[in-house]
């Protein structure tokens, strides 16, 4: 592995293997569906909202290969309609994705996700990192292919100004560490308690 790889993983690794499993390990259904706040999301939606943009973001726009979501029926086995990833999602609609999501099918599609990543970091090749994307093919992910919900344009125009370095560590450290403190935060207004 490169220098690159071995750092990636040494942060990827934790996030993956202590702090998200951790909320697996402890929390119940009933709390990881529960918005403590109507301003705040669920940890079901942030940890689903994780996993979405990191499958499309890393396998999409870094390796230009099919997401994970297309290698088995995930949107049946979370019980998930959408391709999207949850950016500009409404009050109502996170609330119905709190009540249908099935939490069991959840697990399994971030865990082929984070297997996936790991594959990716293993085998890259660092010299394409330096790539710029394309803003066709970003408008064909996030139009056509229905990553974005609402607001393509301004998803179009700041995605097309990334390299393929900034969204590997982009979508596959710095965004899942910001939201989990967010869940820290939700779980500690629903008193969950960490042994």
């Amino acid at each position: 592995m490169s220098t690159l790889n071995t750092l990636f993983m040494q942060r990827y690794t934790p996030l993956t293997d202590f702090y998200l499993a951790g909320f697996w390990q402890v929390v119940t259904p009933d709390q990881m569906r529960q918005r403590p706040h109507p301003r705040l999301n669920s940890i079901a939606w942030n940890l689903w909202h994780i996993a979405r943009v990191e499958d499309a973001g890393i396998n999409r726009f870094v390796m230009h290969q099919p997401q994970v979501l297309n290698s088995a029926d995930w949107t049946t086995q979370m019980n998930l309609p959408w391709r999207h990833h949850g950016g500009a999602m409404t009050r109502t609609e996170v609330d119905e994705l709190n009540t249908r999501i099935d939490l069991a099918g959840l697990q399994r599609y971030m865990q082929a996700v984070h297997n996936r990543t790991r594959t990716i970091v293993a085998t890259i090749d660092q010299t394409t990192l330096s790539q710029s994307l394309d803003p066709a093919f970003v408008r064909q992910v996030v139009v056509n292919e229905g990553l974005g919900l609402r607001n393509h344009d301004n998803l179009v125009a700041n995605y097309a100004s990334w390299d393929k370095g900034k969204c590997l560590l982009t979508f596959g450290l710095t965004h899942p560490f910001q939201h989990l403190g967010e869940m820290e935060t939700i779980a500690s207004m629903l008193d969950i308690v960490w042994e």
